[in-house]
């Protein structure tokens, strides 16, 4: 008897831990349903983004400079305060497209002179600065019946020829022939077989004067959507041309919650992996847009529709600092999805018009604040210039790039780079929550004397980040970080931040 009360009562006791195990687990907050890792790992896996080119932006057009201030090129001051900006860019890789009316044609007759004012300017400093071009043609008019228009290959091609063997610009390493062909407002007008007809003429001209050993074809400059719709303009190159076209590029502009939600970097891996791995692929141009039924997406088209000058195909969060870090996030998932380089749409709102005396509000800047458009404020140096800056000068051409393992932390995204036994590695946090991360290297190096520097967005185009007295980053400490025997690195992680760390120079 004594036995069954004692089991009765034995399982009573249990019953009423059972009911205390319960209730205690319902009071626990349900943030314990997240992952509770907090390590960023870097590896040593690779990504097919190795070697890498570089990152940089869109650079040149200024084809309105004479109409808008009456002089053929920008004054002394504008160019020096321009290359001295772009000197602390260091972009490995940029992009310059060019146009018969605007660059070699004079009343009809060949003159490549017409260029002297601005692109032999660009093309002088990027020569000197060891900056790789990728260079190209917008793009002409549609001729009738589907025809290729061979004068204006005729004199591409010269050009072409003229700036490599007769100015010696060697920093041009791709060329490209016609901007975003699958699209209805290109003179190719989305007919693939036009394009192919193109090439196959183009490609021609290249052989007949020497030049397809001294620059890089790359195609077919594609405007991608959220999707892989355009998977055929990169298939059938590859089949119909070969080692002909020696390198691919897209182009991409997705919108926040594509990027953030992680559809854009399964879209963008998928075009990656139709490419050889042994042909470089380029984002040929980078544009970080905002969904237009968002609340920052309807902002975005108010604060165009207040600016007399910005035309409609405007970013206006170029003026706060969280677009920056956005900017780098894209960036990041580019180099882990495989890409060789990254080219940014773009450094200069005075480089292109809408069609319109109005501005295409994107860049790091307005040169022509003060002469044009006034403001002289509007030549002052944007917050996401100090991000990008970082990534353009620290993921250096010929680096190695290595994938990172995240936590699931919503908004992180980590990559690294190896050059010359040196390292980079660059975090964003693109959400607003703070996170306290550790951050590991598998390879377990020590990084001497890294410098370290810090991004947070604030309130309109408040950040915190160290600057000097031209407005560029610099860092907030230097650490020997020691990453041996799986040591770790405390880092904290603010809402909407970015970090980089280097010991590269």
């Amino acid at each position: 008897m004594k036995d069954i009360m004692k089991k009765k009562i034995n399982n009573i006791l249990i019953m009423l831990l059972l009911s205390v195990l319960v209730s205690a687990c319902e009071d626990i907050d349900v943030k314990t349903t997240t992952n509770i890792n907090n390590d960023i790992v870097i590896t040593t896996n690779q990504s097919k983004a190795s070697p890498f080119v570089g990152i940089g932006p869109q650079w040149g057009g200024y084809d309105n400079v004479q109409k808008w201030i009456g002089a053929e090129t920008l004054n002394n001051d504008d160019w020096n305060k321009l290359f001295k900006r772009v000197e602390f860019l260091r972009p490995g890789l940029i992009r310059i497209m060019a146009s018969q009316g605007w660059n070699y044609m004079v009343d009809g007759a060949y003159d490549p002179q017409k260029s002297a004012g601005i692109l032999f300017k660009i093309l002088d400093f990027c020569q000197n600065q060891k900056i790789s071009v990728m260079f190209g043609e917008w793009g002409e008019r549609a001729l009738d019946g589907q025809q290729v228009d061979t004068g204006w290959l005729d004199n591409a091609t010269d050009f072409l020829d003229y700036l490599i063997n007769t100015k010696g610009y060697t920093c041009i390493k791709y060329y490209n022939m016609c901007n975003e062909p699958a699209g209805d407002w290109s003179s190719i007008g989305g007919n693939y077989d036009l394009w192919q007809r193109t090439y196959v003429e183009i490609l021609a001209r290249l052989e007949t004067k020497g030049l397809n050993s001294k620059v890089t074809v790359i195609a077919p400059d594609v405007a991608i959507w959220n999707d892989t719709s355009l998977s055929d303009w990169i298939t059938r190159p590859i089949q119909y041309f070969g080692d002909k076209i020696g390198a691919f590029d897209i182009h991409s502009y997705p919108t926040d919650d594509q990027v953030k939600g992680g559809n854009y970097k399964k879209v963008i891996a998928a075009y990656r992996d139709l490419v050889p791995d042994n042909k470089d692929m380029i984002m040929g141009e980078l544009g970080f847009k905002y969904n237009a039924n968002s609340d920052l997406g309807k902002e975005n088209l108010e604060r165009i529709a207040n600016d007399k000058f910005a035309g409609d195909d405007s970013q206006m969060m170029v003026y706060d600092a969280f677009y920056g870090v956005d900017v780098a996030d894209a960036i990041i998932q580019n180099m882990d999805a495989g890409y060789n380089g990254v080219i940014l749409w773009n450094m200069d709102d005075a480089m292109y018009d809408d069609g319109t005396d109005k501005l295409k509000r994107w860049g790091f800047w307005n040169i022509l604040g003060e002469e044009k458009f006034e403001s002289v404020k509007d030549e002052e140096i944007r917050p996401w210039f100090y991000p990008i800056s970082l990534m353009c000068r620290y993921f250096p051409q010929g680096a190695t790039i290595f994938k990172a393992q995240l936590p699931n932390k919503k908004g992180i995204q980590a990559i690294a780079a190896m050059k010359d036994g040196k390292y980079t590695i660059a975090i964003a946090n693109s959400h607003a929550v703070s996170y306290d991360l550790n951050l590991k290297m598998d390879a377990g190096l020590t990084l001497s004397n890294a410098n370290c520097y810090s991004y947070v967005a604030g309130d309109g185009a408040e950040f915190e980040g160290k600057t000097d007295t031209d407005g560029f980053a610099v860092p907030y400490t230097k650490e020997t970080i020691d990453f041996s025997k799986g040591k770790t690195f405390p880092l904290t992680m603010k809402g909407y931040s970015f970090v980089l760390i280097t010991n590269m120079d």
